[in-house]
């Protein structure tokens, strides 16, 4: 039993030491992964805000899939709770960005699937957590922040 103590402490540090490691590695790579999110949805982003006039409706249609896959993506990273702000700002740019492009039409792909009678029940409950999460994001991101334009006049209205 006395050999067994001895090793107590030395053990309880190596433990110690892993759990701090591992808690650093995943902050850093959730982190590292929200930068990733946003630089991914801003390249279609781009070119979908700039070409969407001269697309054809094939092109449109990916182009959209692949906005509307990066939005249920960074939707759902933003709800971690141990984003930093640098991090999480960007997300939210591009983010407020892509559902600003896309507008209703998100919701509507993610409930069309929803509504498929194929899908097992998970797909379905993860379907559901994402419309969730893209409405959340809209709320927060797209209607709860003013214009650039309200600003000035609220600004001029009380002066």
């Amino acid at each position: 039993m006395d050999k067994i103590k001895s090793l107590l402490l030395p053990l309880a540090l190596v433990f110690a030491g892993i759990a701090i490691f591992e808690f650093g590695a995943r902050y850093g790579a959730t982190n590292m992964r929200a930068y990733a999110i946003a630089s991914e949805l801003q390249f279609p982003l781009n070119i979908y805000e700039q070409a969407v006039s001269s697309m054809d409706a094939g092109s449109k249609e990916t182009f959209a899939a692949m906005i509307d896959n990066g939005i249920a993506v960074g939707a759902l990273h933003r709800k971690v709770w141990y984003l930093k702000k640098d991090a999480r700002s960007k997300l939210d740019t591009v983010l407020a960005r892509a559902l600003s492009t896309r507008g209703e039409a998100v919701c509507e792909r993610f409930a069309s699937m929803q509504a498929s009678e194929d899908l097992p029940t998970y797909n379905k409950n993860k379907l559901t957590e994402i419309c969730e999460a893209v409405d959340i994001a809209r709320l927060e991101l797209v209607d709860h922040t003013s214009s650039p334009a309200d600003s000035i006049t609220e600004q001029q209205e009380s002066l």
